[in-house]
């Protein structure tokens, strides 16, 4: 049974995606990173075991510093709070 860490991500074959992510290795490339390219990008730096860069497009992705689309907000009030 094999995990997830040792297969290819699937954008692997996109060679638009592997110079990206080659820039963004060298510290350049940051303007490239859109919504569309995050994920594959997350899955390559998770493949190649760049912990740092991986941390930083997560950061990118989400503007708070925390996953959003994770985020429950359906069960936040929709009430401003009382002053």
């Amino acid at each position: 049974m094999s995990s997830s860490s040792n297969t290819y991500p699937a954008a692997l074959d996109d060679e638009q995606l592997l110079a990206i992510f080659r820039a963004l290795k060298r510290g350049r490339g940051r303007e490239l990173v859109t919504d569309a390219n995050v994920d594959a990008l997350i899955g390559l730096a998770r493949f190649y075991r760049q912990e740092q860069l991986e941390y930083l497009l997560r950061e990118w992705r989400s503007a708070c510093g925390e996953d959003a689309e994770a985020m429950n907000f359906e069960q936040f009030s929709r009430q401003p709070p009382a002053a």
